[in-house]
Order: structure tokens, then sequence, then C-alpha cells
């Protein structure tokens, strides 16, 4: 007897270039059609930057076009929200980050309860009194996954201890395929530094700026600091790179739809952020063969072993820089070799879009069958 399709409904407020969307949009692209019969709503505003998802076997709702203030485009968004969850019969809603969660387990009517997926990407460390407040009051509506222990962590001091059932980890997935290569980046006289990631004070390319103007003094060296302006911090990077004569030395610019060839450029990846939760630029680097350094607030759940997959600075300006200067050294020896490997396997074995999806697949199943019995 043929199995029903199970309806799920995924909620964004729009489909923008970001990495919860494309975590989405690849979720979405792993779901078999023949098992999955998937909706997304987009309850905010028609953008959609992704144009592949009318390729893929799945309904868009998408919101009419609204006027007025922020409060009452808001306001139309979540009355918009609400009919349709209303009308339709989904057996699972799966959300991500804090607006849309905040939405979703508000409006969605009472039958859903136990069956929205509620994913947290973000780490939780300078949450407002606001969103904690909201985690408590509403986190009994959904199952919450994070994206890292750590996270997950945090958000059992903000709720509460909570059941393994209601609240658990699953690791972003990547397109391993896309970025894995056999090739190391190639070593020229002049070294090349890359990060990617949204230009936010939060993200601290600033850093990494401030440690290319003390090595360019040593070495030959190019940075390429890549990412979509965010809070003006583009403004921010450009004036200190002009104050410091450095410009010469660095390239700043958007998001490159292309990102897997400037990987292939960068001997050396730097994630300098103040903190993160399961950061997709830092595997996308190691599958591609950098050498990889990270902030040790962007490896909370030790993404990378110091010397083996890479290298954990602690934050400073002056530990960035030494261990630069030690990645520098070791660029073309079988040490360098052997590093590159391990953070290759390493992410391939662990954060698959086939581990994802198994994960996912796997929860939805749960959720499904608790529902059946009761």
């Amino acid at each position: 007897m043929t199995q029903p399709k199970v309806k799920i409904c995924f909620v964004l407020s729009h489909l923008p270039q970001g990495g919860a969307e494309r975590q989405t949009l690849n979720l979405i692209r792993m779901l078999n059609p023949s098992r999955f019969e998937v909706t997304l709503i987009l309850y905010a505003n028609q953008e959609i930057f992704y144009k592949e998802i009318h390729d893929l076997n799945v309904q868009i709702i998408s919101c009419p076009a609204y006027s007025g203030c922020k409060l009452i485009k808001n306001l139309k968004g979540a009355i918009f929200l609400r009919k349709i969850l209303s009308q339709n019969h989904f057996d699972l809603i799966h959300t991500l980050l804090f607006h849309n969660g905040l939405w979703v387990r508000l409006l969605a009517p009472v039958q859903y309860s136990g069956r929205i997926i509620y994913s947290i990407r973000n780490s939780l460390e300078q949450s407002s009194f606001f969103e904690r407040s909201v985690e408590k009051l509403l986190h009994g509506r959904s199952v919450t996954v994070t994206n890292s222990h750590f996270v997950l962590e945090q958000y059992k001091k903000i709720v509460g201890n909570c059941a393994s059932e209601s609240c658990q980890t699953i690791y972003n997935g990547i397109e391993t395929e896309k970025f894995r290569t056999s090739e190391t980046p190639f070593l020229s006289d002049t070294i090349v530094i890359g990060t990617v990631g949204r230009q936010t004070p939060l993200k601290n390319q600033i850093q990494i700026l401030r440690a290319v103007k003390k090595l360019s003094e040593e070495v030959t060296v190019h940075a390429f600091i890549i990412g979509d302006n965010d809070q003006g911090s583009w403004q921010i990077s450009n004036a200190y790179v002009k104050a410091n004569k450095i410009a010469d030395k660095v390239t700043i610019m958007d998001s490159q739809k292309d990102i897997e060839n400037y990987y292939k450029r960068f001997n050396i990846f730097v994630l300098s952020s103040i903190y993160e939760s399961c950061p997709n630029a830092l595997f996308e680097a190691m599958l591609s063969r950098c050498l990889c350094i990270v902030s040790s607030g962007s490896n909370k759940d030790k993404f990378v072993r110091d010397g083996y997959n890479g290298f954990e600075y602690d934050g400073s300006d002056s530990d960035l820089i030494e261990k630069l200067r030690q990645v520098i050294k070791l660029l073309g020896s079988e040490r360098a070799e052997n590093i590159q490997k391990n953070a290759q396997e390493y992410v391939s074995s662990n954060f698959s879009m086939a581990k994802m999806t198994d994960s996912y697949i796997e929860l939805y199943s749960s959720l499904i069958r608790a529902k059946d019995v009761s």
C-alpha cells in the first residue's frame, strides 16, 4: 500500500542571499518528491535570490506586495501567514531564524502544536532580553534544532533543560562536491589570505586588515574580504585601508556566486568572528584545501583541532598575527598537506548535505509517528 506523502511547509519571510536561505533550498532539493510534498511560504515580501527554487518540485506561496510603513507591512505579513496556515493542512511546519520562529509559533493554529520545527542558526550569546523572553514563552510549541552543541547548551540555559525530543542539534550540510578539490591553492611570491562572510562588526573582518598591515612589513601578502555590506562595515574597512595605505594589498568585494573559485586562490583562510555557531564558510574553505585559522569564538564546538585540521587563535590581534606567521612558514610543506587532508576528510564525514538531510528526515518521521499515535 502506497504511503501518503508528508506535507511539509517551510516558512521564511523571503528568500534573499543568506546561509539559512541556502540551507533551506538545499534541504528542499534533497527531499524525495515521492515521499514529501513541499510548500514554501514567503510571508513578508516576494524577494527570491535563489532562482533555482523554481526548478524544484515545490509550491511557492508568496505574499502580495505590501504598502505602508514597516509596522503596517509586518502586520499584513502576520495576517497573511496566519491565513495560509489556517487554510491548509500541513503535516509539518519547518522554519528558521528568530523572527520567522516568533511568527510561526505565535500564529500557527493549535493543531500544529508538536509539529513545528524551529531551527536556530546563530549563537545566543548576545541575544536580547526580548529574544530570551520569547524563547521561554514559545519553546513548548516547537521542536527546536540548533546547528551546534554550544548553541544548544545556550538555549537550554535560557528555557531550562528540555528533553532530547524537543531540542537537539543537527549540523549544517555543505555541498561537499562543489567545494572539495584535489588541488592545493597555488603558492606564489604573494601569500593570499581570504575570508568570506557578511561584513559586520560581529564577523570582525577589520582584525584581518590590521593583521595584513603588520604582516605586509615582513612578507608580500594580499587579502580578499568577500561578503555583503552590513551595518556600515564596508565603510569602516575601506576607511582603514585608505588611512593605512594598504589598498594595493586588499580587495573588498560583494558576495560572489562562484565563491568556490575564490577559495581555490586562498593559501590561508581566516575566520575572525567574535562568535559563530556552525560556520559554513569555514567548512567550504577546509574542503577547498585552504589552511584555516579560526578565532576561539568561532570554534566553540571544536570543529578545528589546532595543528591537526587547522589552527585556532585566542581572538586577539597579536595571536592572529603569530598564527599567520606560523602558517605562512608551513605553506607547501608535508605537514601542511596532512592538515589539508585531515580538514577535507573531517568536513566530508561530518557536514555533508546527505547527513544533514538524513537527520532532518529522521526528525520529521519521529514527529509524524508521534502524531499518528496521538
